[in-house]
């Protein structure tokens, strides 16, 4: 029998890893010169601090203040089964409306961790609702993955985490 910690660890390295693998198998993602970024720990603290700060810019509730983390063709899945946003206008069109809406947004990261161009975080995104909006707060568990390229992230998909038993 695990623990809740152990249960937590090992689902997140499952869909992580899932995630890596499937990353790594679209040759259109791949190029030699994204190579040369495996095994290079400069590189990977650099985009793991790139992909903090862009969490850390959700916490504004400014749509403006995190496209500068984002490639103009960024493409984004929400949630499993959600379509994926593309480009940096949806992005903008999608998410400026739903941030601004918030009392509150606050992302808590837990880790992170860095594979070549992937960067992968385990965080709880809070988004605490204005008053009188008549919805719930949310506070979701996440791991995210993230491939960034020429410094800016390029794909971003959220898997959401099983709840804790």
């Amino acid at each position: 029998m695990t623990d809740a910690k152990t249960g937590r660890r090992n689902a997140l390295t499952t869909i992580s890893m899932g995630a890596v693998a499937a990353l790594f198998a679209t040759p259109a993602m791949a190029t030699d010169a994204d190579k040369s970024n495996r095994d290079n720990p400069a590189h990977e603290k650099k985009i793991i601090t790139l992909v903090t700060d862009f969490c850390l810019a959700w916490n504004s509730k400014d749509v403006e203040k995190i496209i500068p983390f984002v490639s103009p063709e960024i493409e984004y899945h929400m949630f499993e089964g959600a379509p994926s946003i593309k480009g940096v206008e949806q992005f903008r069109q999608r998410l400026g409306g739903f941030m601004s809406g918030m009392k509150e947004i606050k992302w808590e990261i837990f880790r992170s961790h860095a594979i070549g161009d992937i960067v992968l975080n385990e965080r709880i995104d809070h988004f605490i609702q204005a008053p009188g909006s008549g919805k719930p707060d949310n506070h979701f568990h996440i791991a995210g993955v993230f491939l960034v390229r020429g410094e800016k992230i390029v794909y971003w998909k959220d898997y959401n985490m099983p709840a804790k038993a």
